[in-house]
């Protein structure tokens, strides 16, 4: 079946579609992602912005895939959330009764200034395993899709996205158990054996064991 008239701009506004296939166009996107980036504090702003970009990739990754011969429909993304996820960056859950719809999840460490062209690429791979057949994973089809991709609309996807896609601060974990006396700090994403129980343990660095313990601000995880 014959995919519609791409149009040059997304249901949200912001350019999309036809007009990713241009250099112009996605400078434009970049532009209007990375200005929204500049406001995104909190997870609401964080998904309606992942909402945005959905709207407008999801069009000219269908055309683009469609064009390689590779399955193109987009199933509906029934709910986007925002995680605290420091080692997945995005997620595309499709589920077995109804292969129709699909949820996805992107790390809220992924929005702040600056990183829009890494977000658009984390959307975008989320897209693309929202097309391809339940199981696909990172198979053949996979590399196939993410190479048209990288292609036709400039972006830079890949299997695994670095360490850097991420916001390296305090923010991706929850505990910090501080030495207290050389000073030095160890971060924990759980609250392991170390957390609870602190005095058991000395420092790596200097050998003493006296530690203090803080509880994290962390961004929770939010349904859409």
């Amino acid at each position: 079946m014959p995919l519609p008239p791409l149009s040059e701009i997304s249901p949200t506004g912001m350019p999309g579609g036809g007009a990713l296939f241009a250099p112009r166009g996605r400078d434009d996107l970049l532009a209007a992602a990375e200005a929204r980036l500049s406001e995104a504090a909190g997870v609401w702003r964080m998904r309606l912005l992942a909402r945005d970009l959905i709207g407008a990739l999801g069009p000219a990754v269908e055309r683009a895939l469609h064009d390689a011969g590779l399955p193109a429909r987009l199933r509906r993304v029934v709910s986007v959330r925002i995680t605290r996820g420091v080692r997945e960056y995005g997620s595309c859950n499709i589920p077995r009764a109804d292969d129709g719809i699909c949820r996805l999840a992107f790390s809220g460490h992924l929005f702040f200034p600056g990183n829009a062209a890494v977000l658009l690429d984390v959307v975008a791979h989320e897209l693309l395993h929202a097309c391809l057949p339940p199981g696909e994973g990172h198979g053949g089809m996979f590399h196939r899709g993410m190479a048209a991709l990288n292609d036709r609309l400039g972006l830079h996807i890949q299997v695994y996205s670095e360490k850097t896609a991420i916001r390296q601060s305090e923010a991706l974990y929850r505990y910090k158990v501080v030495c207290a006396a050389c000073g030095h700090a160890f971060y924990y994403l759980r609250a392991g054996a170390v957390v609870k129980h602190p005095s058991r343990y000395r420092c790596a660095k200097c050998g003493e064991g006296a530690f203090e313990v803080y509880r994290l601000e962390t961004i929770e995880n939010t349904e859409a």
